[in-house]
């Protein structure tokens, strides 16, 4: 384990007394202890993050995933409430409220962060909210603290990361414009991404099968700015069905929701990297990410591009954007007979693969 912030709540999961009702909440970070923490009876495991339910679940813990929705678990009904600190605001805001709410009195929220994240300032944060002392200690380059519930104090303000708001337009200035939505937990989940854009711009050159229903996978939707932009660009008068896959739970919901409010033709599937998905398609568009948790990933690209020639058809296109500085075109001639570089503006290159080998 490389993450000073989980070490820490893992020895202080470690010496736990048993026989508590405890809730473990896991995001992206939390990846690389998945399998090493012992099976617990009463404690639970939520995470945003497909990958890491699926891992837990795997290590036959309690689990759930969702989008760090908390509403089913009874108030005044936890022992114990571990936390590794999340990267934005208003998820951090979200969850602190949660364990006020979700804690016994007497109840600890177990917390950690690190240094540079700005984990004192939250951890004194938290220990306000829950009405007990502050109690932050610091240990090499995190900060973790055992806070007890007393007198709750107001809650910290969350409202953005409860609900989902029009973060960008499609069609804009022709009369037709279209919003669409997002909301925090979910990575660029404020602006339109200029990778995606990018891609949009750059595909909507290419020709595209006329003629027969289209099949689409969107991998890694986000909030699905590259399919409903397809539908509405390049794609727009093709019979198509849309498959969006994503690992975070906050994409999907703003995916789905989206989809369903542009009319798309579509399903919108909880995957990591597409491994559960068995379809081919026509048609792959992929912005993948090159982050694993709070590190840069080539492996993570990869999977992507694996994921791709996987699920392309024999005499289907793929087309993948990246930053320019990623040299993929390499490992993509594992995966591809075809690779070509269709643009490149020295901040992101859009890649067209077709062939791919089996």
């Amino acid at each position: 384990m490389t993450d000073p912030a989980l070490e820490w709540l893992y020895r202080q999961y470690q010496n736990a007394s048993t026989g508590h009702r405890s809730l473990w909440l896991c995001d992206e970070a939390a990846r690389e202890f998945t399998e090493q923490l012992p099976q617990r009876a009463g404690t639970l495991f939520v995470s945003n993050r497909w990958d890491v339910a699926t891992r837990l679940e795997q290590a036959q813990h309690e689990v759930t995933f969702n989008d760090f929705n908390l509403d089913k678990i009874a108030s005044d009904s936890l022992d114990t409430f571990y936390y590794r600190l999340s990267k934005e605001k208003p998820v951090v805001h979200h969850i602190i409220n949660a364990a006020a709410r979700t804690l016994k009195p007497g109840g600890e929220l177990i917390i950690a962060g690190l240094k540079n994240e700005g984990a004192k300032t939250i951890l004194d944060k938290a220990a306000k909210r829950l009405g007990c002392a502050k109690a932050t200690q610091k240990n090499g380059l995190a900060y973790g603290a055992r806070l007890s519930k007393g007198q709750l104090s107001a809650p910290l303000d969350d409202s953005d990361y409860q609900r989902l708001r029009p973060i960008a337009t499609l069609n804009e200035g022709t009369g037709n414009e279209l919003p669409l939505w997002s909301k925090p937990g979910q990575f660029g989940w404020q602006k339109t991404d200029a990778g995606s854009a990018f891609l949009i711009d750059t595909v909507t050159s290419q020709a595209m099968p006329t003629g027969q229903p289209l099949t689409v996978l969107d991998l890694g939707c986000g909030y699905g700015y590259l399919s409903v932009c397809a539908a509405h660009s390049f794609l727009h008068g093709h019979t198509a069905h849309y498959t969006l896959t994503d690992n975070n739970a906050a994409a999907l919901y703003s995916a789905r929701y989206n989809c369903e409010q542009l009319g798309l033709s579509a399903d919108v599937v909880a995957s990591d990297a597409g491994q559960e998905i068995n379809d081919r398609f026509d048609l792959i568009l992929c912005n993948p990410p090159f982050h694993q948790g709070f590190s840069v990933s080539d492996d993570l690209t990869e999977r992507f591009i694996a994921s791709a020639g996987a699920h392309l058809n024999n005499n289907g296109q793929a087309f993948f954007v990246v930053n320019a500085f990623i040299g993929i075109e390499q490992k993509a001639k594992a995966y591809f007979s075809e690779c070509q570089e269709l643009a490149n503006n020295r901040q992101f290159k859009v890649l067209k693969f077709t062939g791919p080998k089996r």
